[in-house]
């Protein structure tokens, strides 16, 4: 499996945020239709099994360990 690069891992941390803060103002609203009728409504995400805070957190820790020794910004 390929590595993220640090962009990617930007990228794919601030979508993590979004879908979260959309759940947390949005509720049931921002569920689709399919996970509510299996009964997984925003409760389940954000409190039974909070999947999303998980992401973000995954993703954090996964840009940390990659800029542990800085960034390079161009090439030398």
């Amino acid at each position: 499996m390929a590595k993220e690069s640090i962009s990617e891992i930007r990228e794919l941390l601030r979508k993590a945020t979004e879908r979260l803060e959309e759940v947390r103002e949005k509720g049931d609203e921002a569920i689709s239709a399919y996970d509510l009728s299996m009964g997984y409504d925003a409760n389940f995400y954000l409190n039974v099994s909070p999947m999303l805070e998980c992401h973000v957190d995954y993703y954090q820790r996964q840009l940390d360990e990659a800029l542990k020794h800085g960034e390079q910004l161009k090439l030398l």
